[in-house]
């Protein structure tokens, strides 16, 4: 999915304001399960949310792709990493929070592939743990159009991001395509994502499929809503 570097990646998303973000959840952690001392960041990316939770709490992190979790290493040279896909990653133990942000959920692409990440989490998950899931866009808020631009102008480094939103049946496909300037000179890059559109009803459903209950937050941290799951049977305090 990824054909950038992570260092760029990270100049792309510059934009996004992560210590704000991880003190949103720090603070939602705080009110929803005070006693969390452990997380798994699942689909970690170069570790942004990571790097600001650490300072509160031990932090396991979990990626499929190698570079970014190198980066990611970089960032937090005490942290724990694991290269590992999120429906069938084994720690072999469970955590007070299991979290998956910045609509990772999204990549998986059918109602099995998201219900085996939500019974991997809840398998990684203490029976009075949290699960928070931030998810992408629903088909109703997903919108077909643009052109859509994203851009970078640092004295070393230049990058223009372009893409038009496009979609098959239930899957929104966002084609980008880069120019990447340094000065050795200008690269091109192209990405293709394919995230899942999924309403939060439909949503809801996989996490009682998974064995869990879910509340949705329609804001979250970035506007895109948070789900905070518990395993069957435990009721939120």
């Amino acid at each position: 999915m990824f054909s950038i570097p992570g260092d760029l990646y990270d100049a792309i998303y510059s934009f996004k304001n992560y210590r704000d973000e991880a003190e949103k959840i720090r603070t939602l952690i705080q009110t929803t399960h005070p006693a969390a001392r452990t997380i798994p960041d699942v689909a970690c990316g170069t570790a942004e949310h990571a790097k600001y939770l650490s300072a509160h709490f031990h932090v396991d992190s979990i990626d499929i792709n190698l570079e970014f979790l190198k980066l990611a290493q970089s960032k937090i040279p005490n942290g724990t990493f694991h290269i590992a896909d999120m429906r069938c990653f084994q720690l072999g133990k469970r955590y007070d929070v299991v979290q998956c942000l910045f609509s990772s959920i999204g990549y998986m692409l059918t109602p099995d592939d998201i219900i085996a990440a939500l019974k991997c989490f809840g398998n990684h998950v203490t029976p009075d743990g949290i699960i928070l899931v931030e998810p992408w866009l629903s088909p109703q808020v997903y919108a077909q159009g643009g052109p859509h631009m994203t851009t970078v102008d640092r004295p070393d480094l230049k990058i223009c991001r372009m893409n038009v939103d496009e979609r098959e049946g239930e899957v929104s496909i966002l084609h980008f395509h880069y120019l990447i300037g340094t000065k050795d000179g200008i690269q091109r890059a192209d990405e293709i994502h394919r995230l899942a559109l999924v309403s939060s009803d439909q949503m809801a459903t996989y996490f009682r499929s998974a064995g869990l209950h879910c509340t949705f937050d329609p804001v979250g941290i970035f506007g895109r809503g948070l789900f905070i799951a518990r395993q069957k049977g435990i009721v939120s305090s």
